[in-house]
């Protein structure tokens, strides 16, 4: 009887086997890859939330220092 189905059987299987361990590494990767960017996401949003109170302070100073400034302008 001929076994070269099941040589040629085995060897499919063997392929598949490689391609589904490797697929299963690069899927770990992958999850690490997007744990570290969602973390990167959230502190970039933190920053962001940070940067909008800096500059909701600055317009405030800046308005005061005109309303200064406007009334020294008036005194001259």
């Amino acid at each position: 009887m001929d076994m070269k189905w099941l040589s040629d059987l085995e060897q499919k299987v063997q392929a598949a086997t490689d391609e589904l361990k490797s697929l299963r590494k690069e899927n770990r990767a992958q999850k690490t890859k997007i744990k570290q960017l969602q973390t990167q996401l959230s502190e970039t949003k933190s920053a962001g939330k940070s940067a909008s109170t800096w500059e909701k302070e600055r317009e405030a100073i800046r308005q005061r220092v005109e309303k200064l400034a406007d009334g020294l302008e008036e005194l001259l």
